[in-house]
């Protein structure tokens, strides 16, 4: 008579540690064995690992497969890539994990790879918001591709790395900044701008820590004015700053 039992599972957080675990027993004991395997898939290679044993033997298996991407800002270690692969760059943004992909997250640059995309199909790639490091954010989550066989196609996200703040702006004790002025921090695009709230409010991404950000909500010279704001000595909640700013 033959027993057979196995086991087998994942475990970490993305589930992308595969586990299993099988015995084997005959009433004489002639064909005992036992096998045990480990599969992990992370962000720079595939590593998997086995051991089994009976009677007559002993085995040792073990494995790592990976691919390598040269582009125009360096190069990038990943999974195996397949036919048909996308590079996500999301500079400044590390340890992001790519929505419904086991194991692929950006490196310490901010950049990996989607190995086996579709060709000729369009393929979303979103970053999980939830993993965004502290003072990182970006404008999109989602990046549409429509990859040819062979191909590796670029996703780009353009990402802000720097402070999160909640400035309230006041012009005098009794008037703040209205309601839609256009706030721009000096020294970043133009089209990075931010729309003051209600009660004179904006929330900031990719703040500096000192540097001034300038108000506008018509077109004269009377109606801009400037804040230079200084965050070295602010602490956070919850990753956001909060500060009274006076605008001049």
């Amino acid at each position: 008579t033959n027993h057979t039992v196995g086991l087998n599972g994942s475990a970490l957080e993305d589930n992308n540690l595969n586990w299993s675990l099988q015995q084997s027993e005959t009433n004489h004991g002639e064909g005992n064995g036992g096998y045990a395997s480990l599969d992990y898939q992370g962000t720079y290679a595939r590593m998997n690992g086995a051991y089994s044993y009976d009677n007559d033997q002993k085995r040792v298996n073990y494995g790592m497969e990976g691919g390598i991407v040269a582009h125009a800002h360096g190069v990038t270690l990943s999974q195996s890539l397949g036919e048909t692969s996308a590079l996500v760059e999301a500079p400044g943004a590390n340890g992001v994990t790519i929505s419904n992909q086991t194991g692929v997250k950006t490196d310490f640059r901010g950049y990996t790879v989607v190995p086996y995309v579709t060709p000729y199909r369009e393929t979303a790639v979103s970053l999980d918001t939830e993993t965004l490091p502290d003072g990182a954010d970006v404008d999109l989550t989602s990046q549409m591709i429509t990859p040819t066989r062979g191909a590796i196609v670029r996703a780009h996200f353009d990402t802000r790395i720097g402070k999160r703040v909640l400035m309230n702006l006041s012009r005098t004790p009794t008037e703040i900044v209205p309601f839609g002025a256009l706030a721009t921090i000096e020294g970043q695009p133009a089209d990075k701008s931010f729309i003051v709230g209600d009660h004179g409010q904006v929330y900031l991404t990719g703040a500096p820590e000192r540097g001034t950000l300038k108000e506008t909500w018509r077109r004269t010279a009377n109606d801009t004015c400037h804040v230079t704001f200084n965050l070295t000595e602010l602490n956070a909640t919850d990753g956001v700053m909060e500060t009274q700013e006076s605008c001049r």
